[in-house]
């Protein structure tokens, strides 16, 4: 017997979820699921110097559902719940994933889910086989747009194979490639095409780097510490800064920046997305969600830059 819902039922399943939990549908959002977990920015902290107290602000009380994850979206998810706990748990994020249920809505047949805790999975163009992976899908699984049944149509959908996915299966290749073309003549261009605007890394689902900021009340009672989003295309992450100004501006501390043009903060990105990833994970740091290429307003497709290094690093050392 297999758990299916109808198409037609997905949209009133939603909303039945509703009545118990917060519910985000990422189908359409530019930003990927990271977001509800790790967010563009948070309080990490807000201390009053009045009173002496140190609070740590708690985020989502109730339980929540991330809805509509596709293979790459799963993937990214599994690979940010492996970042975030190593080498220590990351606090605020765990508190958030703790409360969350992430569903996924794939559109083609795959034995082996990337990750996730319930999936809807498509068998025919009206149906989606029910999945359920966790403990925590389980909470969801009871529904009367669920049912159970053993006639059931089943298509089998393929994902087309491209030339990128099959380099992802060879993270070391990868991690030999880009680590062995950072004298080529790609990264020049590449540097002149960039515009360094960190849209690359705000939409992938993996990025995960932040800055810290404190911020004091305009009375002087209260600091607030906050964490964001940041990129390390942006001139500022290789900065080395002192503490902000009365007016708030940075002072600058060496005044050094480990990366000062945008050729080797382009680079940087490949760098860690392919050459630090695979040393400390064993596993390139990318999906193929396709993001970056789609939001690049320069039009960068990463696939393509790292075919051409790869092809590149073959012929030139094979």
């Amino acid at each position: 017997m297999k758990t299916i819902i109808e198409k037609k039922q997905i949209k009133e399943w939603l909303e039945e979820l509703k009545k118990d939990f917060k519910v985000f549908d990422v189908r359409k959002s530019v930003l990927p699921a990271k977001q509800y977990l790790f967010p563009t920015k948070e309080k990490t902290f807000v201390f009053n110097n009045k009173s002496g107290e140190l609070k740590t602000p708690e985020n989502n009380k109730k339980d929540f559902i991330v809805f509509g994850l596709d293979l790459e979206d799963l993937e990214a998810m599994t690979q940010l719940d492996e970042i975030m706990n190593t080498p220590e748990p990351d606090f605020f994020y765990w508190q958030r994933r703790e409360k969350s249920i992430l569903v996924g809505l794939v559109d083609y047949s795959k034995d082996i889910l990337p990750g996730g805790d319930i999936v809807l999975q498509k068998i025919n163009k009206n149906q989606y086989k029910i999945r359920v992976l966790t403990e925590k899908g389980e909470q969801i699984r009871k529904s009367k747009f669920f049912k159970k049944t053993e006639d059931l149509k089943i298509k089998e959908y393929k994902k087309e194979k491209c030339e990128f996915k099959k380099l992802l299966l060879d993270p070391e290749l990868l991690h030999d490639a880009v680590k062995w073309s950072k004298d080529l003549k790609i990264w020049d261009e590449l540097g002149e095409k960039c515009l360094g605007c960190g849209n690359c890394t705000y939409v992938c689902p993996i990025c995960h780097c932040f800055s810290i900021e404190d911020r004091v009340g305009l009375d002087g009672k209260t600091c607030t510490r906050c964490r964001y989003w940041d990129a390390c295309t942006l001139p500022e992450f290789g900065e080395v800064t002192g503490p902000p100004t009365p007016k708030g501006e940075f002072r600058r501390a060496s005044g050094h920046n480990f990366h000062k043009t945008i050729k080797e903060r382009y680079y940087n990105w490949y760098y860690h997305k392919f050459v630090r990833a695979y040393k400390e994970y064993g596993k390139a740091q990318c999906v193929d969600c396709g993001r970056c290429h789609r939001y690049c307003p320069a039009g960068i497709d990463i696939e393509e830059v790292v075919i051409e290094i790869c092809k590149t690093y073959i012929s030139q050392t094979k």
